[in-house]
């Protein structure tokens, strides 16, 4: 194309950026990049991402006057990709999101991929060139393609939650709760979750927080699946649960329930007398029944809202953050839960209808979160079809250890696996609640498999209780653009690092050099320990040394409060769970966990680039780094199993753990403990599409560079707590931190004298 070329000389002339360019930096041909910019959906994902990354990174996208260029003008639609507009669920949301985008001069073109014409990406990948952004409700999309029309539009997803993508969802974790515990007072002792064939994010949700609150209240709890999650797929669930029937269903929505009550009836059954029936999303038919039906409300028309807010804010920014809300759920008590249920059922463990063979151990396993464990735990079940992994969500790792702790106190059954942080591994330990694994054996040949430093951590007072999963050691996450703005060096030193920082903050008191993230302990004393610092240890099983007076930590804790007193670093919670919580460039870097590069990537995706990857300053000579450990878990067994089960849990731990299959299907920003993460040549190679660098050698480093000299306390919720009460409120200007510790020094050992240790 001749006249293309010639612009694209005359462009270049003019110092402007072309595709050929972008085809230059990227790699591949001009009409790719073509292709890539305005015909999304065209080529693979990955190519897509590369292309748009360079042009962004070039300037190329911030002007729209050149043919080749996307021009990106307002058409006043918004398109919503929805699974079928016939469920009064979706409709409902639609009406208020609808309603919302009208109000602020937006129509709403609606893509219902129920049809036959519209379920390829090919056909989403069209909407995307007439609206001006995309909302998909209840997605189940996959990841790749999702994240390749973010790359194009400004984009929100309603009931499904994918790191890197804004959403708006429902939490109905508080509302389920309430209904298994009201079923468990009124009498109830089982409960079914009519999964239906929906192979959906809410739906898998709903299913670990039924099983969570099934067993928090001691309900056995089953999945029935296999049925289409409307009104005329009750029957067919109706004729699955009665081969193990239970005292009250769950299901899926309230079309699934209301037609099981149907099928019900039709079989002589009285609701709720002889079973209860809960369903979801309050539609309107829902209270009309015969006997009215228990639900739990999704509050439509917040989403619906809240959609059309979180959009309308990303159109209307030129780098739009990524925002992630979520409302509560509500428990709906209507006739069809019996006030008084006398349970008849005699049923055996906790598993799915298909997973009846005897010869299955089904071993039930604990964890804050399963969304990225699941792939493998399935493809562990697949190469150990004798072995069923039964999971129990807890939500958040406070909420999952309070779970634990609280079986443990009432003397109920425990997981047979419990994922638990390493800090927090020797308060369970230290009870006799978890099994000491550590033989010979299992030392002398799984020692060799992990790093050393992860290896001695997963021990309390010389016993091995648990197997080490990710590791989380610090490192400095930096911006770039922001030092050479004001021209300062990336510090090597904590002493670099306050000077420059007085020097940033003088010229914009808006901005910091860091920041102490408050939500945790463990955050303010990785500093202590990358200075070399030991608050205490532990000697024994029932034995703690305090050094609390330390010139080191006195150093230390004075060196920090300076460096707040000076607008060096500012105390605040630093993240939701999800998403960074500060606004990007508040902060010139962040000294946290290698585990922290994916939150700032989903967080900050127009920052793409600018954020870099270093070790963290030395508190001595720049080549005298010394890390620290936030976060890390360990896959525990409990001391309560039986040999048999024993033999099947470790077997589980040490596969999940160790074996290449399962540690290659760990997500991207993971970090491994064992060896054969750490020292593969295509990992440490590979340069994450976020930092544009080779991330992994630099926590490699870091996890070389570890104090190992360090002891989690047996206590570590009272520490929390104790953090929490009186160190945070001290972490302001001209606070007494100092007097803090001062007073930790007689107060901590005091504590662990209460509870029953030695402290020397």
């Amino acid at each position: 194309m001749p006249g293309s070329r010639k612009m694209a000389n005359d462009e270049a002339s003019n110092g402007q950026v072309t595709i050929y360019d972008i085809a230059r930096e990227a790699g591949v041909s001009p009409s790719t990049v073509s292709r890539a910019l305005s015909k999304p959906g065209r080529l693979s994902a990955k190519t897509e991402f590369k292309v748009r990354q360079v042009a962004e990174r070039l300037g190329y996208l911030t002007v729209n006057s050149v043919e080749e260029r996307p021009v990106l003008q307002s058409t006043g639609m918004i398109g919503a990709i929805a699974p079928d507009c016939r469920n009064p669920f979706y409709a409902s949301i639609l009406y208020y999101l609808r309603n919302a985008l009208n109000e602020h001069g937006y129509d709403l073109l609606i893509l219902e991929t129920s049809s036959e014409h519209a379920t390829g990406k090919q056909t989403v990948a069209k909407l995307t060139r007439i609206v001006d952004g995309l909302v998909f409700l209840s997605s189940t999309m996959s990841e790749p393609d999702l994240k390749r029309v973010v790359m194009t539009r400004p984009t929100v997803m309603i009931n499904r939650s994918i790191t890197g993508i804004s959403s708006v969802t429902c939490d109905p974790q508080r509302a389920i709760d309430v209904a298994v515990r009201h079923l468990r007072e009124t009498g109830h002792r089982s409960v079914s979750y009519l999964a239906g064939n929906a192979n959906t994010w809410s739906s898998e949700t709903r299913r670990r927080l039924i099983r969570t609150a099934a067993y928090r209240y001691n309900l056995v709890a089953r999945t029935v699946r296999g049925f289409d999650i409307t009104v005329a797929g009750g029957k067919q669930a109706f004729e699955q649960y009665l081969k193990r029937p239970t005292d009250a269903v769950f299901a899926y929505n309230d079309r699934l329930a209301i037609g099981f009550m149907a099928a019900a009836r039709q079989a002589g059954m009285r609701i709720p007398d002889d079973v209860s029936v809960i369903g979801f999303d309050n539609i309107e038919e829902s209270s009309a029944q015969a006997v009215p039906l228990s639900t739990i409300d999704q509050h439509t028309q917040v989403l619906g809202q809240q959609a059309a807010k979180a959009l309308l804010d990303q159109i209307a920014t030129e780098s739009p953050r990524i925002t992630s809300f979520t409302d509560s759920s509500e428990y709906i008590d209507r006739e069809s839960v019996a006030p008084f249920k006398r349970s008849t059922m005699k049923l055996g463990p906790y598993v799915d209808l298909k997973a009846h063979d005897n010869d299955i151990i089904t071993l039930t396993m604990l964890s804050s979160q399963f969304n990225e464990t699941i792939p493998r735990i399935e493809a562990f079940m697949r190469a150990h079809p004798n072995i069923a992994i039964d999971p129990i969500e807890g939500h958040t790792q406070e909420q999952t250890n309070a779970l634990y702790w609280e079986r443990v106190t009432n003397s109920q059954s425990v997981p047979d696996l419990f994922n638990v942080e390493r800090d927090k591994l020797p308060q369970f330990a230290s009870a006799g609640v978890l099994l000491d694994i550590g033989t010979p054996q299992v030392e002398r040949k799984w020692k060799r498999l992990y790093t050393d430093a992860v290896w001695q951590s997963s021990h309390y007072a010389g016993h091995l209780y648990g197997l080490p999963g990710d590791s989380g050691q610090t490192v400095m996450f930096y911006r770039q653009d922001i030092l050479d703005r004001y021209g300062l060096d990336v510090p090597t030193t904590w002493e670099q690092f306050y000077e420059e920082g007085v020097r940033l903050h003088q010229r914009n008191p808006n901005r910091w050099m860091g920041i102490i993230d408050t939500t945790d302990v463990q955050h303010y004393l990785s500093f202590l320990r990358m200075a070399h610092g030991k608050p205490w240890t532990v000697t024994g099983t029932d034995s703690i040394s305090f050094h609390l007076a330390d010139s080191v930590i006195r150093k230390t804790v004075r060196f920090i409060q300076r460096c707040i007193d000076d607008g060096v670093l500012k105390a605040e919670p630093i993240w939701d769970g999800r998403y960074a919580a500060p606004a990007d460039g508040t902060f010139a870097t962040l000294i946290y966990a290698n585990w922290f590069g994916k939150i700032l990537a989903s967080s900050y995706p127009a920052s793409a680039g600018k954020w870099r990857v270093a070790l963290p300053p030395s508190f001595g000579e720049p080549n005298d780094v010394c890390t620290a450990e936030i976060g890390g878990s360990v896959l525990t067994v409990s001391a309560r199993i039986s040999k048999k089960r024993q033999r099947a849990a470790l077997q589980f731990a040490h596969w999940f753990q160790t074996n290449p299959e399962s540690v290659d299907l760990r997500p991207l920003g993971g970090f491994s403990a064992t060896r054969y993460f750490q020292d593969n040549p295509k990992i440490l190679s590979t340069i994450d599409p976020y930092f544009n660098q080779r991330i992994y050698e630099v926590y490699v480093k870091s996890a070389n560079l570890l104090n190992r000299d360090w002891d989690n306390l047996p206590f570590a919720t009272r520490l929390s707590a104790t953090y929490h009460d009186s160190l945070v409120p001290s972490l302001v200007p001209g606070g007494g931190s100092l007097d803090v510790i001062d007073q930790w020094a007689t107060r901590l050992p005091e504590y662990a004298k209460s509870q029953g240790f030695t402290v020397e």
